[in-house]
């Protein structure tokens, strides 16, 4: 009897220490993948079973999400097909989350049998896993190795194991939502830094675009800001690896326009699109954001506007793959924190750049100041002294350089004139090359050059709406040289039309052409541009090679200045 009786503390002791060794691995940070992975072949090794597998509750805890196992190999999972969704035997576990033990599942009521290549099954023992009061999935374990059926006492142990689970996928739910705070964080502080020691915007935009990607786990993403004129223009565009469409960083320079935009960026509230969802009015604009995107209609859009105040200045658009519902909707609050810090420093930086731009201002007064009222009334005095001299002269050498002297004079002040009434006007001729250059070097990485850019010193101010076409169409001719012509060199030019009165930009490159219906929706926009202004698009290959694209408008004004 003592003999028995010790034989059966040890193997009590022995289970109790294999339980201890079970959840031990478990109080470890680690990342959830790795949490759910230890769970099952922990479960698996303490009670003696072949196979085992953890099933995580969708959010409309009616079916399953996702499914981790243990004991089959990869290729035999491949062979079997789609993992489990919550049906037959494994879907009682989720109208009653309460611990099962069959003899033999295939008898069972709710047993609908089981799909080609899968291993035969017979004993099962499940429990749920609860996180606090939340039932966050269900555990499995079948087909002991020694051939009978589960105990009582492997039911207790395994709705031990089970709550022990929820307290390690708790803390690795925890640690996976400060991670990806501090991600977020810290990507943040990167696009602040990008907005105030860049000149540009653009590479900014791009920036953002990328990291939302990535932190979202999205396939595609895009940045909408208003342009010059109120239009919500597409900046940038950043695809993941598995996306088929064009290249990263990519401004379509589509607009994004409509009544459900303009409530869109006038509630400033997120709004995520999920196929099969309930309709709501607001989600509206995500049908036009799958077309720019070249997304199909069933995956998830969110929409979700940048910066805070009456009226955001953008939004940023996601897509996910075919059903990614659960990660989009995980990642949307911390986009919509994202996008509201991104907003407050978008203004920021549009703020430190006004306030330059008032300085600089102020200083250009303060010299035509000093100019006017010092300069030109010295050199006006000398040059009436010298002209009151002129009489006096004898020789008529010396009235003769008088005289000149007189004129240089003359010439001098009308010079000094023409300078005043510059400094008195903003060159945006300078400060639109400023801007395009900016773009140019954007693309340095993609192109693996720097277009060279010119604008016409000559060039008379342009509207706000005529600049930011200009710009919209540099931006996407040269997004068409780095996705088609593999080109070695390309030039942008912007200028006047002396005798037409318009205005033209060119960008020309030295590749291998393209099939203009590759970027059909980028040069419709383009056209559709140059058609408002009465203009034209026109696409043809180059004298040397490449490829000529030679966007041209007439004005009303005149956009070369003459002499005043």
């Amino acid at each position: 009897m003592e003999s028995a009786a010790v034989s059966g503390e040890q193997v009590v002791d022995d289970r109790l220490g294999s339980f201890v060794d079970a959840i031990m691995p478990l109080s470890a940070d680690l990342e959830l993948p790795e949490v759910l992975s230890r769970i099952v072949s922990g479960a698996c090794e303490l009670l003696g079973a072949r196979y085992g597998a953890l099933g995580v509750l969708g959010r409309d805890g009616q079916s399953l999400s996702g499914f981790h196992t243990h004991g089959i190999r990869p290729e035999l999972a491949a062979a079997i097909g789609p993992p489990p969704t919550g049906h037959g035997v494994l879907g009682v576990l989720l109208t009653d989350p309460r611990p099962l033990r069959l003899h033999d599942l295939t008898t069972h009521p709710k047993s609908v049998g089981f799909p080609p290549n899968h291993p035969p099954m017979r004993t099962l023992l499940g429990a749920p896993i609860r996180i606090r009061d939340r039932v966050f999935g269900n555990i499995y374990v079948a087909e002991k190795v020694d051939g009978g059926d589960f105990s009582r006492d492997d039911e207790a142990l395994l709705v031990s194991l089970a709550s022990a689970a929820g307290s390690a996928l708790e803390n690795a739910r925890l640690l996976a939502q400060s991670e990806i705070r501090q991600q977020w964080s810290a990507a943040t502080s990167e696009l602040v830094q990008s907005l105030l020691e860049s000149e540009s915007e653009d590479p900014s935009v791009a920036l953002m675009a990328a990291q939302v990607r990535d932190l979202s786990g999205a396939l595609v993403t895009a940045v909408a800001v208003l342009d010059a004129v109120g239009r919500l223009e597409i900046r940038a565009i950043d695809r993941g690896p598995a996306s088929s469409g064009p290249s990263s960083g990519e401004p379509s320079g589509a607009i994004l326009g409509g009544r459900r935009w303009e409530e869109l960026l006038e509630s400033r509230q997120p709004v995520l699109h999920v196929p099969g969802g309930p309709i709501d009015p607001r989600a509206r604009p995500a049908e036009e954001a799958r077309a720019v995107l070249g997304l199909d209609a069933t995956t998830a859009v969110a929409l979700v506007p940048l910066g805070t105040g009456p009226r955001a200045i953008g939004v940023l658009v996601s897509g996910w793959e075919r059903h990614e519902e659960s990660t989009a909707r995980d990642a949307l609050p911390m986009q919509t924190t994202y996008a509201v810090q991104a907003g407050v420093a978008i203004l920021a930086a549009q703020a430190h750049a006004d306030r330059g731009r008032v300085a600089l201002l102020e200083e250009r007064e303060r010299i035509a100041r000093e100019m006017h009222d010092n300069v030109i009334q010295q050199l006006f005095a000398t040059g009436l002294s010298l002209q009151s001299a002129v009489p006096l002269a004898q020789h008529p050498v010396v009235r003769s350089r008088l005289s000149k002297a007189v004129d240089d004079l003359d010439r001098a002040i009308r010079q000094i004139r023409q300078a005043i009434f510059e400094l008195h006007t903003e060159d945006p001729g300078e400060s639109l090359l400023g801007t395009l250059r900016a773009i140019a070097e954007s693309y340095a990485v993609s192109l693996g050059f720097v277009p060279d850019v010119t604008v016409s010193r000559g060039l008379a101010p342009l509207s706000e709406q005529l600049r930011a076409d200009v710009i919209a169409v540099v931006r996407e001719g040269l997004a068409n040289v780095a996705r088609h012509a593999h080109a070695r060199s390309a030039t942008v030019r912007v200028d006047g039309l002396d005798s037409a009165g318009g205005l033209f930009v060119d960008v020309l490159d030295d590749g291998i052409g393209f099939d203009p219906e590759d970027a059909r929706s980028g040069l419709v926009n383009l056209r559709n541009r140059a058609t408002a202004h009465g203009g034209t698009l026109d696409i043809r290959p180059g004298r040397s090679g490449g490829t000529a694209l030679s966007w041209r408008v007439p004005t009303n004004e005149r956009m070369t200045r003459g002499k005043r």
